[in-house]
């Protein structure tokens, strides 16, 4: 393999690891319930950041389960730690992508 596709595959997975470190966005089923949490930011800054709990079949209100104001990591952090409690309750999650604009 030459230098060129070997650093190129190196790339690639260095980016797709590093992309789903930080994900910002999932949405979870369980039987015919949908529920998503989001990285919530108003700036393009890491902080300040609110995860927000969705429970879309449910007809509740979003909550905010964690906010910071400092730590640019915390968000990734608890969102992160709460997807893998929602899936260990048998609920599957996926990474999703959301259209800030079409929301707003």
């Amino acid at each position: 393999m030459s230098v060129l596709k070997q650093t190129a595959l190196i790339l690639f997975i260095s980016l797709s690891t590093s992309l789903n470190a930080y994900a910002d966005s999932w949405s979870c089923r369980h039987d015919n319930d949908v529920r998503e949490v989001h990285i919530e930011r108003l700036t393009p800054n890491p902080v300040p950041c609110e995860v927000v709990y969705k429970k879309l079949t449910e007809g509740t209100e979003d909550q905010v389960l964690w906010s910071a104001q400092n730590d640019g990591a915390y968000c990734a952090e608890k969102a992160s730690g709460f997807i893998t409690k929602l899936e260990s309750y048998g609920w599957t999650c996926v990474e999703t992508i959301r259209d800030d604009a079409a929301t707003q």
